[in-house]
């Protein structure tokens, strides 16, 4: 099996630590989560259940974090001092992973958009565009917040958290969040949060001592398999109860109300190897919805606008909305084989080759 950091999927640099395989396949559920919530459920459906495939949207703000736990895990010593041929390559990598299909895809909308209006191009790709210069952003941010966060764990998280909160009351407060939820420099405290994670789980798994500090003993007892069971189940618990409980609040989307259990799920599947919910997650299938979730994110909506959301007003017909995830991830399959891992892997030994030119020129 391989993952997002595998050759096969254009990844040429090398990693110093191995890949978290589960995590790739708790990506590609959150992802077909998005997918569900733009689909939408059948018109007669409960109102209960309308809201909670609308729910599975937070499968955006789940990605930032999973973002800081990613590059914390595969940077581990990055910062902005550890110069320019480090921050290059870093720098490169990330570029390579979002651009190219970003572009081709974008050049296609922009086509497909100047037959049906400047709407159909804001409705069809504005939250995908957002959403790529806000990860953008954030990865320019972590050599920025890397030695911080990685000195002060305890301060750098009651911080994130007190921004998170001080978001939401704003968000309610305002009643609008309309300049607010896409302002990129919300997110970062899902950045450090997901930073602090990663350590958290990298010595936890790692660590062939038992714990002796307090806060390192109550991570271990987390991240055993009994506990990581009942951490998954009320982290759903809790989603649910919320969702309902909101309903469709826009309030519902900001992290304040989900960083704390979306980091807690996080953590117990990094650091719990065995148990069935990361064997579940590391399967070949989910492992594949990972590793195309980002081609799948930027062309889901593409696909469902051509069908619409559901409106069949019975549960037969609503369930040819299974067809449209199915055909999205059919659509992201390919554009992800043929045009988003070649261009990755391009670019990168691209990269290499300059890079080595200029060094083997200098001396």
């Amino acid at each position: 099996m391989s993952g997002l950091t595998s050759v096969e999927q254009g990844a040429a640099l090398s990693h110093p630590r191995p890949e978290i395989l589960a995590l790739t396949g708790l990506r590609g559920l959150a992802a077909v989560g998005v997918v569900a919530s733009q689909v939408g459920v059948w018109r007669t459906a409960p109102a209960f259940l309308h809201d909670l495939v609308a729910g599975a949207s937070l499968g955006v703000p789940f990605f930032f974090l999973l973002s800081g736990f990613v590059l914390a895990y595969n940077y581990p010593s990055l910062t902005v001092w550890s110069g320019r041929q480090a921050l290059g390559r870093y720098a490169m990598a990330r570029v390579a992973r979002l651009a190219p299909l970003f572009v081709v895809v974008g050049l296609g909308v922009l086509i497909l958009g100047a037959l049906n209006g400047g709407d159909w191009i804001r409705t069809v790709f504005g939250p995908e565009a957002w959403f790529v210069g806000t990860a953008l952003l954030l990865y320019c941010a972590y050599p920025l917040l890397a030695r911080v966060v990685a000195t002060s764990p305890a301060t750098s998280l009651l911080v994130a958290f007190a921004l998170q909160l001080v978001v939401l009351g704003v968000r309610l407060t305002t009643g609008s969040d309309a300049w607010l939820y896409r302002n990129p420099l919300v997110w970062v405290p899902d950045l450090v949060i997901g930073m602090i994670v990663a350590g958290l789980a990298t010595r936890t798994a790692y660590s062939v001592q038992r714990p002796t500090t307090r806060a390192a003993y109550w991570v271990y007892r987390l991240t055993t398999t009994r506990a990581a069971y009942l951490v998954q189940a009320g982290a759903v618990i809790y989603a649910v109860a919320v969702i309902i409980l909101f309903g469709s609040s826009s309030a519902v989307q900001y992290s304040a109300l989900w960083s704390a259990p979306l980091a807690l799920v996080i953590l117990t599947v990094a650091a719990t190897r065995g148990s069935w919910t990361s064997v579940l997650l590391s399967t070949n299938v989910m492992i594949r919805l990972g590793v195309i979730s980002y081609a799948l994110f930027l062309l889901h909506t593409i696909v469902v606008h051509g069908f619409g959301p559901v409106h069949a007003g019975s549960l037969a017909n609503g369930l040819l909305a299974i067809a449209w995830i199915a055909l999205a991830i059919v659509v992201a399959e390919g554009a992800h084989r043929y045009l988003g891992a070649p261009a990755r892997r391009t670019l990168l030994n691209h990269a290499r080759r300059t890079a080595s030119e200029v060094r083997s020129n200098a001396s």
